[in-house]
């Protein structure tokens, strides 16, 4: 089976980023430019995650066919997710009613925006992630559920394809990643519909999902072709300095015709025979546990 040992240890550093985004919000203290410029850019890891999902699992599906016990892989989704899920749930109910938050919706609303949390339907109403609980999360698990439903479809499908229209969507993923939410905001009528919506809907996300989706399964192909370690070294430091400057211009999604590729270079690399030393670290066990 092909490591995930290091991918999995990928997703602390973009839960550390969305973490030190949101601290900086609620802190209101002011930092240094150019750090200021990065820690903004935090939602931009919402992005990471999900061309990951995509990716990740079709690394840990080599050699099987999820399609064909459909009832045992979805007992492992949920299994994976629900339960840590619903405990911190509880925790985070109990500390915004201690602080009264929860006491100042009207309880049809608060009974409510609690229900989509349950569910882990929350991204599919605006409102919830506007001004209900968003701030606890559920929206991206709610749409990685969305992603986990698909899963075994596009992965029927990608597998089907050549390698050159495995390419070919994966473009068109992009593409429809980044032309939706910036049609949305530069397009007549301007604002009709909110940033957020673009955001945190499933639908619009979903293209970033197919697209780790379809370069894994051409990754997996062809194992002699994977990106050197120099090819990821450039990508990241462009990505770095595209994040750190100039990803304020779009909303956040629109920057997806940069950023996906970058990800799809350094998940990719993983994938390779040769084991430096960043792959050892990514691949111990406290990594592995934090990721």
């Amino acid at each position: 089976m092909a490591p995930v040992a290091p991918l999995t240890s990928l997703r602390f550093f973009a839960a550390l980023w969305v973490l030190l985004f949101h601290l900086r919000i609620h802190l209101g203290q002011p930092q240094p430019l150019v750090l200021e410029s990065c820690l903004q850019a935090g939602p931009l890891a919402m992005t990471f995650f999900f061309v990951l999902s995509g990716f990740i699992l079709v690394v840990a599906s080599q050699g099987k066919e999820p399609w064909t016990d459909l009832s045992s892989y979805a007992w492992r989704r949920f299994a994976r997710i629900y339960p840590i899920y619903l405990a911190y749930l509880l925790l985070f109910w109990a500390v915004i009613g201690f602080a009264g938050d929860l006491g100042a919706k009207p309880a049809r609303a608060a009974a409510l925006l609690g229900l989509t949390d349950l569910t882990l339907s929350s991204a599919w109403f605006p409102q919830a992630f506007l001004g209900g609980f968003g701030r606890d999360g559920s929206w991206s698990l709610s749409a990685e559920v969305f992603f986990y439903a698909l899963f075994p479809l596009v992965l029927l499908h990608a597998r089907q394809l050549s390698d050159r229209s495995l390419m070919r969507a994966l473009r068109w993923s992009v593409a429809l990643a980044v032309l939706g939410p910036v049609l949305g905001k530069y397009l007549p009528p301007q604002g009709a519909i909110p940033e957020t919506v673009y955001y945190s809907l499933p639908i619009f996300r979903l293209p970033e999902f197919t697209a780790g989706t379809f370069y894994a399964v051409w990754a997996m192909r062809n194992p002699t072709r994977l990106p050197s370690g120099r090819k990821v070294s450039l990508w990241l430091a462009v990505l770095v300095l595209y994040v750190c400057t100039l990803s304020h211009a779009l909303p956040y999604a629109g920057n997806d015709f940069i950023l996906i590729p970058a990800l799809l270079v350094l998940f990719a690399f993983s994938l390779r025979e040769e084991k430096g030393w960043a792959y050892r670290v990514l691949a111990t066990r406290p990594m592995v546990f934090l990721g």
